[in-house]
C-alpha cells in the first residue's frame, strides 16, 4: 500500500464547531465520496480532478483505478490539495484509491488479506472518539467464464472474512465504500441475473451490522448508479455504515452530473456523516 504522508485535520473545527461553553457543541461531521473513474486516461482524469476539487469532501474513494498516467495525475492532484493518498497500483489490474484530508492513524489494509490487495484499502482515520475505519473497495466484475466467476467469488469471500477479522470495537464505526459490481436481493427492479453468492454479499454485510446509507435515508425512487445499454438502472456503488454511525447519516446523494458529463459511466455517491 503506497501511503503519502497524512495531513492532520482535526475533526469538528473545519465545520465551525466551537468549544466555547457559551454555545452548544455541534457534532463534527465528515463528507465522504465514492466514484468509479472507469480507468481514466490523462485527459479524462484531469476533468475528474477538476470536478473533485470543486467539492469539499473529507475523504474520497476512487474505484477502477489503474497503474497508468490518469490515476497518477489524480493522486498527485489530490495530494497537492492537502489529501493523503493511499493507492497500490498493480500491472494490468484495476484497483482503488483512497484520499483523506483527515489524519490517517493507521493503515489496516494488510489485515484484510483479500485475494486482490490492489482492490481494497482500509484506513483508520480521525482521532479519539471521532475515529472511523474507512474501507474502499472495487469488487471484480465477471462474465460467464469459470475463471472470472471464481475470481470474483473468492474476492468477495476474502473481503467478508477480512471485515469480520477487524477488531470488534472497530466494526460499529466502519464505513465501506466503493463499486461492488453486485446488486442486493431487494433491488428495484428485481434483477435475476446474479448468482446467490452475489446477492449474499449484501446479506452478509447486513449480518455484520453494515447498512447502505441510502436505505437509512430512503426517499423517493430506488437509486441507480450505472445505466445499461437498454436503459435499465443498476445499483453497483454503495456506502455502507456500521451500527455506531447509522444514526449520524445526514445525507446520501447519487450524483449523476459527472456521468452525464461523461467523466465516467457511473454516478458518484456522496454521504454526509455526523460522528457525534
Amino acid at each position: 500500500m503506497t501511503t503519502l504522508a497524512p495531513t492532520k485535520h482535526p475533526l469538528g473545527h473545519r465545520h465551525g464547531t466551537t468549544r466555547s461553553s457559551a454555545r452548544p457543541q455541534v457534532a463534527p461531521s465528515v463528507g465522504l465520496l465514492t466514484f468509479n473513474i472507469g480507468a481514466a486516461g490523462e485527459a479524462r482524469a484531469a476533468a475528474i480532478l477538476k470536478w473533485l476539487l470543486s467539492r469539499d469532501d473529507d475523504a474520497i474513494v476512487l474505484t477502477e483505478t489503474t497503474d497508468g498516467a490518469g490515476t497518477t495525475l489524480l493522486a498527485h492532484g489530490l495530494r497537492a490539495r492537502g489529501y493523503s493518498v493511499c493507492h497500490t497500483p498493480a500491472a494490468r489490474e484495476r484497483g482503488v484509491l483512497v484520499a483523506s484530508r483527515l489524519a490517517i492513524t493507521r493503515d489496516l489494509s494488510d489485515s484484510l488479506a483479500v485475494t486482490l490487495p490492489c482492490r481494497a484499502s482500509a484506513l483508520l482515520i480521525g482521532s479519539g472518539a471521532n475515529r472511523l475505519v474507512l474501507v474502499g473497495v472495487y469488487i471484480p466484475s465477471r462474465d460467464r467464464t469459470g475463471v472470472k466467476i471464481a475470481r470474483k467469488r473468492a474476492f468477495i469471500a476474502s473481503l467478508l472474512a477480512g471485515l469480520l477479522g477487524l477488531p470488534a470495537a472497530q466494526r460499529p464505526r466502519l464505513v465501506l465504500a466503493g463499486d461492488y459490481n453486485a446488486v442486493a436481493r431487494r433491488h428495484e427492479p428485481h434483477l435475476p441475473g446474479f448468482f446467490p453468492w452475489e446477492y449474499g454479499l449484501h446479506d452478509e454485510l447486513e449480518r455484520i451490522g453494515l447498512r447502505p446509507a441510502h436505505e437509512l435515508l430512503r426517499r423517493g425512487e430506488h437509486p441507480h448508479s450505472w445505466i445499461g445499454r437498454t436503459g435499465l438502472g443498476y445499483l453497483y456503488d454503495y456506502v455502507h455504515v456500521g451500527t455506531g454511525l447509522q444514526c449520524g447519516v445526514e445525507r446520501c446523494e447519487y450524483l449523476h452530473g459527472p456521468r452525464r458529463q461523461r467523466l465516467s459511466d457511473h454516478a458518484a455517491v456522496a454521504v454526509r456523516l455526523a460522528l457525534g
